[in-house]
C-alpha cells in the first residue's frame, strides 16, 4: 500500500492577533472546508480512495496507480500542481503507510518527497515527534525529557510510553511504521440542499431579514420533506454588496450557524433557533440576499406514532430543549459526562458537547451535570472497570475530616464532619491510588469504603504523605 499525502495549508494568525468576529470565523472555516472537499472530489481522478484528514490534508491511496501516470514522481507532481493552481500552498509525500506519508508531507525539509518502499522507518526517524499526529501536551512533555525526534522516541520502553501517554498514542507510532494497519476512510460527498432569497434593496432591518429567513426555511424544509431527510447542521449566509478597493474586489458576508442534537426538518423549530442568533447578528453592511444551506443530510423517516406512544414525543421535546439551550449558551456549555479509564477519581470522567462532536472533550473536577450526545450511529461505551466500585456522588473537592484509627496506617473507626461525630460500623480497604510523576503533583492515597452506624456509605481516603483524612464521595 502506497498512500500519498498532499497537504493544502493556509497561514494561521500570529500569536495574539485577532482573526475577526465569530461569524467571520465560522464563514472562513466553512469556506476552507468546502474548498478542501472540492479538492477531494477532483483528486478522484488520481486515486479511487481519497480521505480528508483534519482541515488541511488530503490522503490518497495510490496503490497500483503509479503505472497509469508513468511513475510515482509524475503522479505526485500532477497532484501538487493541481492544488497549486488554486493558489494554495502545497506539500506532498508518498510512503508505505498513511502515518508516514502525513509525517513526511508536514515535517520533511523538502516540499515533495517519496520514501523508498520498505524504508519507512529510516525516513520517519529524523522527523520531529509532532509529525506522528500526537497532541501538543505530549509533545511538550517529551520535549522536556529531551525527546525531540521519532528516532529518540523509539529508544524508550514501550511499557513506559503506554503508561504515560496511553495506547492510542502508541497506535500513531505503530501506524506510521507499518506495525499497525491504518485504512483511510474514503471521502464521499453527501447531498447538500440550499435555498436563497434576494431582497429588493440592501437592508439591515431585522423584520425584513426575518421574513426572508422564514421564506427560505419554508422552501428548504419542503425540499427536505420530499427527500425524506433532515439536517443536524444548518447555516445562513447573508451576502452584502462587494466593496472595490485598491487591492481588488472584496466580498463581504456574515454567517449564522446552528448545531442540532438530532435531525429535524421542522421549519418552526429551525426558525426559533435562528431568530435567537439573528438578534445578535452584526452585518458588515446591509445585506442584499441570504442563503439557507445544509452541508449534509440525515435520514429522517416519516413514521406514524401509536395512539398511546409518548416516548418519541418526549425524546423530541428533550432534543428541542437541548437545541434551545445550545443556541443561547453555546455548544461548549451544554454537555454530558463521559467515563474515562482513569484511576484518579478527579480525572475519571470528561465532558463532551451534546451537539458538536468537533469540540474537544474537557476534563474538569466535578460539578457540571452529566449528559451529552454522541455522533450519529455511535453507541455508548461501557463504563471502565475501574469505575465499578466508585461512589455515585463525588465531592467537587475532597472534604477534609478529622478521623481516628486504632493503628496509624489502619482503617478508620470514626470521623467528624461539620461538627458531628460518625462512628464506623464496617470498612473495606484500603484501595491504594498513586499517580505518576509526569502527571504533576504526586498523589498517594489509601481509600476506604465505610459504613457508619446510621447506615451511610461513604468513601474516605488518607493521604499517605502527611496522614490527613478526606471524605471524597457517597455511595447512597
Amino acid at each position: 500500500m502506497r498512500p500519498g499525502s498532499a497537504a493544502a495549508r493556509r497561514p494561521a494568525p500570529h500569536r495574539g492577533e485577532s482573526s475577526g468576529t465569530s461569524e467571520r470565523d465560522d464563514s472562513e472555516a466553512s469556506v476552507i472546508r468546502r474548498r478542501l472537499e472540492t479538492l477531494a472530489i477532483r483528486a478522484g481522478s488520481l486515486s479511487p480512495t481519497v480521505h480528508i484528514e483534519g482541515d488541511d490534508t488530503l490522503i490518497l491511496d495510490v496503490t497500483g496507480c503509479a503505472r497509469l501516470f508513468h511513475g510515482e514522481w509524475n503522479l505526485l507532481r500532477q497532484a501538487m500542481e493541481a492544488v497549486a493552481r488554486r493558489d494554495v500552498q502545497v506539500r506532498g509525500a508518498i510512503a508505505d503507510t498513511l502515518g508516514a506519508a502525513w509525517a513526511l508531507a508536514h515535517a520533511h525539509p523538502d516540499a515533495a518527497v517519496i520514501a523508498e518502499p520498505g524504508q519507512t522507518a529510516a525516513y520517519v526517524a529524523p522527523l520531529p515527534v509532532w509529525s506522528l499526529r500526537i497532541d501538543r501536551a505530549s509533545v511538550a512533555m517529551l520535549d522536556c525529557m529531551g525527546v525531540e525526534t521519532v528516532e529518540a522516541l523509539l529508544h524508550l520502553p514501550r511499557s513506559s510510553l503506554a503508561m504515560r501517554f496511553g495506547d492510542d498514542w502508541l497506535d500513531r507510532l505503530d501506524g506510521a511504521l507499518g506495525d499497525l494497519p491504518e485504512v483511510p476512510v474514503p471521502f464521499r460527498p453527501r447531498p447538500a440542499v440550499s435555498r436563497g432569497v434576494e431582497f429588493g434593496a440592501p437592508t439591515d432591518r431585522r423584520d425584513v431579514l426575518g421574513e426572508g429567513l422564514c421564506a427560505a426555511l419554508r422552501e428548504l424544509c419542503g425540499e427536505l420533506e420530499r427527500r425524506v431527510a433532515g439536517v443536524c447542521h444548518l447555516f445562513v449566509t447573508f451576502n452584502c454588496p462587494d466593496v472595490v478597493t485598491e487591492e481588488g474586489t472584496q466580498t463581504r458576508s456574515a454567517v449564522l450557524e446552528v448545531n442540532l442534537s438530532r435531525p429535524t426538518r421542522s421549519a418552526a423549530h429551525l426558525r426559533s433557533l435562528l431568530f435567537v442568533r439573528l438578534e445578535t447578528l452584526r452585518l458588515p453592511a446591509p445585506a442584499d440576499a441570504l442563503t439557507v444551506w445544509a452541508p449534509n443530510l440525515e435520514p429522517l423517516d416519516d413514521r406514524q406514532e401509536e395512539l398511546f406512544e409518548t416516548g418519541a414525543r418526549q425524546a423530541r421535546a428533550l432534543a428541542d430543549l437541548v437545541d434551545r439551550l445550545t443556541v443561547r449558551l453555546g455548544p461548549a456549555v451544554v454537555v454530558r459526562g463521559e467515563a474515562r479509564s482513569e484511576h484518579q477519581p478527579e480525572q475519571a470522567f470528561r465532558y463532551v458537547s451534546l451537539v458538536d462532536a468537533s469540540l474537544p472533550a474537557t476534563t474538569r473536577p466535578a460539578a457540571l451535570g452529566p449528559r451529552r450526545g454522541r455522533k450519529a450511529g455511535e453507541t455508548a461505551s461501557p463504563l471502565p472497570a475501574v469505575c465499578v466500585c466508585r461512589p455515585l456522588r463525588l465531592a467537587a473537592l475532597p472534604l477534609e475530616i478529622a478521623a481516628t484509627s486504632v493503628i496509624p496506617d489502619g482503617p478508620p473507626i470514626a470521623f467528624r464532619l461539620h461538627g458531628r461525630q460518625h462512628r464506623i460500623a464496617a470498612s473495606i480497604g484500603p484501595e491504594r491510588i498513586e499517580t505518576g510523576w509526569w502527571r504533576g503533583p504526586h498523589l498517594r492515597r489509601d481509600y476506604y469504603r465505610v459504613t457508619t452506624d446510621d447506615g451511610r456509605h461513604c468513601w474516605l481516603f488518607r493521604q499517605r504523605d502527611g496522614g490527613r483524612w478526606f471524605l471524597h464521595g457517597w455511595f447512597d
